[in-house]
């Protein structure tokens, strides 16, 4: 994710619209001191609820928000493909949560994230 992107896109979104950084952030649910620093790049993870959210206020796709460009996108999917391919344990988790529900997935998100203490 590029910060800077990011900011930069956010900023130019928002003033697009014709908003405020406070009511941006009322719009989202987060303070405004939380879009300043989006927009700084002083954000290293948005959470992906925030991205989302913004993403459908502005019509435009969570990548977009993140500072992802296509080409980028494309190369991050390759990696997460070789990894597949040569890790037989993260193909084994794909498969077992590749029907599952988002609300089930974030779930399990969760619990991994407090094995691993992130």
């Amino acid at each position: 994710m590029d910060q800077n992107k990011m900011g930069e896109r956010l900023k130019e979104l928002r003033l697009e619209k014709g908003l405020t950084q406070e009511e941006v952030g009322k719009i989202i649910g987060v303070q405004k001191a939380a879009i300043q620093k989006y927009e700084k790049g002083d954000i290293k993870n948005m959470k992906t609820d925030a991205a989302r959210k913004l993403a459908k206020f502005y019509n435009v796709t969570p990548a977009y928000i993140m500072g992802i460009d296509e080409e980028e996108k494309d190369e991050r999917l390759s990696d997460y493909l070789e990894l597949l391919k040569t890790r037989p344990e993260l193909k084994m988790l794909f498969n077992l949560t590749k029907d599952a529900t988002r609300e089930e997935v974030e779930k399990a998100v969760k619990i991994i994230e407090t094995i691993l203490g992130k």
